[in-house]
């Protein structure tokens, strides 16, 4: 009788339980190298990156968006952060529909305003979905700048990321689009980015890597019975 029983109530619980299949990609930094640093005084720098995921549909509407961060810390010449100290972000990848990754390594001058921003995209460790007003932002080609600040815009921080920042304070912008297709032919995109330039005394030369990984998941959800 026992036996029976509890073959009927597995039978009545997976009527009720769906499973799907969705592709998640998400975005790893591997490492990051500070092979020359900008100031040439103190011979350091305090180093911030701000990362996202932007999802588009098949028709090309931005559907979703993950914001990370990494910082505030301070870099010395020759040293190397590794992937452990980087938190990865991930995004559904729509079918027949793409990714877009971006990444920016900012030099911090304002450190107050700094904290207060990390702490902000802090705030949010999953994916949000864009309102259909701020989607038809992402309808143009954006800037990596332009997409960070949508996806801070989304999460409720509310503010262009650009009117915080000068030329001075970017050391290196990316931005890397990935289709669903080229994402089935390579599961695991290596992204390396070289990020130098000099002027007056100073310079500065990073080494960043990241990878974009995707891979079809099982998402079980329960469905209501018929009345």
């Amino acid at each position: 009788m026992f036996p029976r029983l509890c073959c009927l109530l597995l039978i009545f619980s997976l009527s009720f339980t769906s499973c799907v299949r969705q592709t998640l990609t998400s975005m790893q930094i591997t490492s990051l190298q500070a092979v020359d640093l900008e100031e040439t005084l103190t011979r350091g720098d305090e180093l911030m990156i701000a990362f996202s995921l932007t999802s588009f549909n098949a028709a090309g509407k931005a559907v979703a968006v993950s914001n990370g961060s990494w910082g505030i810390v301070e870099a010395k010449t020759g040293q190397v952060f590794p992937g452990k100290d980087f938190m990865p972000i991930q995004i559904p990848l729509p079918k027949n529909g793409k990714v877009v990754a971006t990444l920016a390594l900012v030099e911090v001058d304002d450190y107050a305003q700094a904290q207060k921003t990390l702490a902000a995209i802090r705030k949010y460790h999953d994916f949000i979905k864009i309102p259909a007003a701020l989607a038809e932002l992402a309808d143009v080609a954006l800037t990596p700048l332009k997409y960070l600040s949508l996806g801070l815009s989304v999460a409720g921080v509310g503010f262009q990321l650009a009117d915080r920042l000068d030329a001075d304070d970017i050391l290196g912008l990316n931005s890397t689009e990935l289709s669903y297709q080229k994402a089935f032919a390579n599961p695991t995109l290596k992204v390396p980015l070289t990020f130098k330039d000099s002027h007056l005394k100073s310079s500065y030369h990073y080494e960043l890597t990241y990878n974009l990984r995707s891979q079809m998941v099982k998402v079980n959800f329960r469905t209501k019975p018929k009345s």
